[in-house]
């Protein structure tokens, strides 16, 4: 690759392939899940009535046709990048340096907002300061982070099961309730359904933080398609069937007027010990986002630098764990800091329109390098390509477009304010990139 060149080898040690496929999976579910899910289905179910599992559905379709994209490309260009390098390779350092600013500020948003979720969580069931509460949990994610990516996917794994357990535990409560309510009633017919599945995006919009684990998986050419699909299919189901019970046991306007919707359906459907159980399941889910979000922002950053997009300083690796420690500690205090000052509201309304940009831009470059790059391997190729256009991108690429169209006005505002600032950033980044090489 010609923009190999441009990265120091001394800036990096590399990092470590210590996580297997079965690792790998649990990331990815763990990346997913997170915690979105847990209070993420009360707008939506106000969008679209008893069929906002149709909303789930298109997520998971979305996401899967995207999931295949970055299957291609992960599996052609295995770096911690992962958008940042698959845009370079398309178009160039500019589009990459704006796609990766956007993954890492999503990133770090993610992991300040939902560490001040949890510090809420933890003080509503134990008492004490929720922020000091987020900055420990933010200390504590930095620290194992820092360990190695081994020890960070076993702690990530360990909370998916107990996530996944807990929507288990809902669906498995309110399963005598289906048939309860009309599943097919709408409230606001096709465009409601669309401007919901925009909201419950959210959900599913970590997967492509899967590719960022790239150099750190064994035999990625293998593990990591199987990863994605394997992440999505269980989220799409578990999704899916968490909608369906919840508006059969509550109905959808009380979901959403209800600030923690899914303790609802536990406390109408099991009593409210089950829906305590549920808020010590959310604190598990929290700290998992959070461990993950700083784990693959690191990574972005660090992906980023060693192709000479960020200072190269963020591009070092651990001589023995083989971490890039110095992009966790910068991203451990960036988030710190953010959450100081909180900013959850922008981060509801600005990640949507972030992941569908770099999803728009992802899904290009599949189709981009397709016609630019025919004779490089593809470990993992695509089928159904006429004219060397992928079905699945295509696919995936309309609907990025649509469901950025059904964005709030408030976050696609906010959302283009952050995008003007990489563009702006991109040229001063790509000044630097240029003088590197030369």
């Amino acid at each position: 690759m010609a923009a190999a060149s441009t990265a120091d080898p001394r800036a990096s040690q590399g990092l470590r392939r210590s996580i297997g496929p079965i690792g790998a999976a649990l990331s990815g579910v763990g990346i997913i899940l997170g915690a979105g899910i847990y209070v993420l289905i009360g707008e939506p179910a106000g969008l679209t009535g008893n069929i906002l599992w149709l909303a789930f559905l298109l997520g998971a379709i979305l996401a899967t046709a995207t999931g295949l994209s970055y299957c291609e490309l992960a599996t052609m260009y295995p770096e911690a990048g992962a958008s940042a390098a698959y845009t370079h390779e398309a178009f160039g350092p500019q589009v990459a340096f704006v796609c990766g600013w956007m993954t890492i500020v999503v990133a770090l948003l993610a992991a300040s907002t939902v560490a001040i979720g949890f510090g809420g969580y933890l003080a509503e069931l134990v008492g004490g300061p929720e922020r000091a509460f987020a900055l420990a949990a933010l200390l504590l994610c930095t620290a194992i982070a820092l360990v190695g990516p081994g020890e960070t996917v076993r702690v990530a794994g360990t909370f998916a099961i107990i996530e996944a357990g807990g929507l288990l535990a809902v669906i498995a409560f309110g399963l005598p309730h289906i048939g309860d309510a009309n599943l097919l009633a709408s409230t606001a017919g096709l465009g409601g359904v669309l401007a919901a599945a925009a909201v419950v995006f959210f959900a599913y919009q970590s997967f492509e933080q899967i590719a960022t684990l790239a150099e750190e998986v064994h035999n990625p050419s293998r593990n990591l398609p199987l990863a994605f699909m394997v992440a999505i299919t269980i989220t799409g189901v578990l999704y899916v069937a968490v909608a369906v019970v919840a508006v059969s046991v509550v109905d959808a306007d009380a979901l959403a007027e209800g600030s923690a919707p899914l303790a609802l359906v536990m406390e109408t459907a099991a009593g409210g010990r089950a829906a305590d159980a549920l808020a010590v399941g959310a604190l598990f889910a929290t700290f998992n986002t959070v461990l993950l979000s700083l784990a693959t922002g690191a990574r972005s950053a660090y992906g980023m630098a060693q192709r000479g997009l960020l200072p190269r300083i963020l591009a070092r690796a651990h001589e023995a764990r083989q971490t890039p420690w110095v992009a966790v500690l910068v991203g451990g205090a960036l988030a710190s800091g953010l959450a100081l000052v909180g900013g959850i509201g922008y981060l509801a309304q600005v990640t949507n329109f972030a992941v569908l940009a770099i999803f728009i831009a992802v899904n290009a470059a599949v189709v981009r390098l397709r016609f630019s790059q025919p004779s490089h391997e593809r470990p993992f190729r695509l089928p159904l390509a006429p004219g060397r256009v992928p079905v699945s991108a295509a696919v995936a690429l309309f609907g990025a477009v649509t469901l950025a169209a059904f964005v709030e006005l408030e976050a696609l505002l906010n959302g283009i304010a952050t995008l003007a600032v990489g563009i702006a950033l991109s040229f001063i980044a790509v000044r630097g990139e240029r003088a590197g090489a030369s």
